[in-house]
């Protein structure tokens, strides 16, 4: 499943926030900005959305008082149950059914279908019996392994069972630990068949764990508030740090210093947008990584303009840094769709 079309979609808008982290501000025409819709809040189809994807039944309300009045429990969207919860570790989701649809997502499934050869997408459907462009409706990242949530009623399991050990965790999971496993231990989860979790056998259980109830109650890293824009995430400063090499080396020290949190949204409807929302512990420490962020912007745009890079060169134009008016700041990139038609023009053709 790594080959088809959610990663090659991550590779793209989670490559561009890391680009975004590792420049900065610079002056852009106004106009153009205005013409982008950045993704900020919850807006009205998402919350509509969200209200559709609670069909997990609610945590049971702990015994109250008679006089007491709280809000009942509410149903649970399960794919946000099933999320990891460390928030040391990156996890970033992508939703793979509406970034389908996106002009993005047009402009890759037709570079892939150019291509020579054969069609990866109908290899999906022959051999494990998922449609890629229509059965999976989100996917989330994590540094352990990777959870795919839609469809998948005609999965074709039977192979797989046959070269596995299969367990049963909780009511509805099912465990597959491979017979002859040739490198890391790995494994594959499934569960409802609406879910199918594969990562390190700890990663699965831990997944179908929460699903089932048998986990104790942590937060979310991405609650309900969190889930607009076709991409969002947390990452921390930490794990970006070796994204910095060279001269860079230092501002991603700074990042991994300051930056506990860095919330991830993407936008690419039609134009691509993105905002990286950073805060941290110590105000004073991220009000100054704003600044060389904001600083280094400038300071890439010109350099890039001047080597001749005119992709980065146009990343940079439309990038800035936003203050916070709680502290901490936000990068916003915009990537125009007329940029990016014109990236993709030739995407898949052979070269001369």
């Amino acid at each position: 499943m790594k080959r088809h079309v959610p990663l090659l979609l991550a590779v793209l808008l989670v490559g561009l926030s890391a680009l975004l982290l590792s420049v900065a501000e610079g002056p852009r025409p106004a106009s153009a900005r205005a013409e982008v819709d950045f993704p900020r809040w919850l807006r009205e189809p998402e919350a509509e959305r969200l209200q559709a994807r609670r069909t997990l039944a609610p945590v049971p309300a702990p015994a109250a008082a008679p006089e007491a009045e709280e809000e009942p429990p509410r149903p649970r969207d399960p794919f946000l149950v099933a999320l990891p919860r460390d928030p040391q570790k990156p996890l970033v989701v992508l939703e793979a059914n509406a970034l389908r649809h996106s002009r993005l997502g047009e402009l890759f499934v037709e570079c892939l279908l150019r291509r020579p050869g054969r069609d990866p997408f109908e290899e999906a459907r022959r051999e494990a019996g998922i449609d890629p462009l229509k059965d999976i409706d989100r996917v989330a990242f994590a540094q352990d392994g990777m959870i795919l949530f839609g469809f998948f009623d005609r999965a074709q399991l039977a192979a797989l069972e046959a070269e596995s050990r299969v367990t049963r965790r909780g009511e509805q999971g099912l465990v597959y630990e491979p017979l002859r496993a040739t490198g890391p231990a790995m494994s594959l989860g499934t569960w409802r068949r609406e879910l199918i979790v594969a990562g390190e056998p700890a990663f699965v259980e831990a997944t179908l764990d929460r699903l089932e109830g048998r986990s104790a109650g942590t937060p979310a890293l991405i609650p309900e508030r969190l889930t607009y824009g076709e991409a969002y995430g947390v990452v921390p400063g930490a794990a970006l740090a070796n994204l910095f090499r060279g001269e860079q080396a230092e501002l991603g020290r700074r990042i991994a210093s300051a930056a506990s949190r860095i919330e991830l949204h993407a936008d690419a409807m039609r134009d691509v947008a993105v905002v990286a929302n950073v805060s941290g512990a110590d105000e004073r420490a991220v009000e100054d990584l704003g600044t060389a962020l904001g600083a280094a912007i400038a300071v890439g745009r010109i350099q890039a303009l001047a080597g001749g890079s005119s992709q980065v060169a146009e990343l940079l134009e439309h990038a800035r840094v936003v203050r916070g008016a709680g502290g901490g700041f936000s990068l916003e990139l915009a990537l125009p769709v007329e940029v990016l038609e014109r990236w993709f023009a030739g995407c898949g053709t052979a070269q001369p």
